[in-house]
């Protein structure tokens, strides 16, 4: 016997991973069910349906890599135990963390609610871009919704669903159609609101504020958040106070526009960048016993060291 069925199907950890296992294939998804890996596998077949704990040796076990292309993260070690699978994240930095997986019975979606039926009626037509309402002639200050496909100037769009997750289905969010990363197009992220659109902005060397798109005979008469307020900045050189702005390496390239540059294998996710803290966010709640929290806006389960931002949302977590 080559492989198990008491290994093949679907794992899942419950906020960080989540794999697949079809014969000699793994796939391993992220806690946004991106996927950071896909490789062959061999393990001793006979002892794992005996029962005993059981090696999974793994062809490729980097989940990322430096844009220098050193390994950066990998899976230490995977191991079936007593119907368990023990996953050994190792990260040269912070150090090794151990992950229990179960077997469930669904696919790596399950977490999603499609919101099309609700959302994509109400969604159809130009959303105007607030920061450019007086700047008519702007390029890129018109979002355009057809279908189930967006487009944004010259800076892109594609076929999308509209979603919530499960831990948070007030949130509504429009996402790329194959569901496997949650950045979208040039955005890091859009936020379905009842009157606008609440975006982030990929780019290189900027941390952005929110953008606000909204009908255009509603500019005026929406209430913007405070986030969407600021000007962006430089991440590389603070602005000086009272003075203008350093815009850093960025400005070279107009403003830092620039594709996010991959820290990851071709083919896989490109983890997204936390968007800058809005002034008024909620801060993190107390540190649970065992030194997790949970993102007070969406709900992922945080392990210490503690960020300043989610990695799923980007909400401020701690100052």
């Amino acid at each position: 016997m080559q492989y198990s069925e008491k290994l093949n199907g679907f794992w899942e950890e419950g906020y960080h991973y989540y794999l697949e296992f079809r014969g000699a294939m793994l796939t391993v998804r992220s806690y946004d069910r991106s996927i950071v890996l896909e490789t062959e596998v061999s393990y001793d077949a006979d002892a794992l349906e005996r029962g005993e704990r059981t090696l999974i040796n793994l062809k490729d076990p980097v989940l990322s890599r430096s844009l220098t292309g050193e390994m950066m993260t990998e899976i230490g070690e995977l191991a079936w135990e007593n119907g368990e699978l023990k996953f050994l994240y190792h990260y040269p930095i912070l150090g090794d963390k151990v992950y229990t997986l179960h077997k469930v019975d669904h696919g790596p979606f399950a977490h999603i609610i499609l919101r099309d039926d609700e959302y994509l009626d109400r969604l159809q037509g130009s959303w105007t871009d607030w920061s450019f309402r007086d700047k008519k002639d702007y390029p890129s200050r018109e979002l355009v919704i057809k279908g189930s496909r967006l487009s944004w100037g010259v800076w892109g769009g594609g076929a999308f669903h509209v979603i919530s997750y499960a831990y948070s289905p007030e949130r509504v969010l429009i996402t790329p159609e194959d569901l496997t990363k949650s950045n979208f197009g040039s955005f890091t992220q859009i936020e379905v609101k009842p009157d606008m659109l609440l975006t982030h902005m990929i780019i290189y060397d900027m941390d952005t504020p929110t953008t606000v798109f909204a009908r255009e005979d509603m500019l005026d008469k929406i209430e913007v958040p405070d986030s969407a307020k600021r000007a962006p900045r430089s991440t590389m050189m603070a602005p000086e106070p009272d003075g203008p702005m350093n815009m850093g390496m960025g400005s070279i390239f107009g403003m830092g526009m620039m594709p996010q540059p991959s820290v990851r294998p071709a083919g896989t996710a490109v983890p997204n960048p936390a968007p800058a803290p809005d002034p008024a966010a909620k801060q993190g709640p107390t540190i649970l016993d065992d030194g997790s929290t949970f993102c007070p806006d969406c709900g992922t389960k945080l392990e210490p060291p503690i960020p300043k931002f989610c990695p799923n949302c980007g909400a401020a977590i701690r100052k």
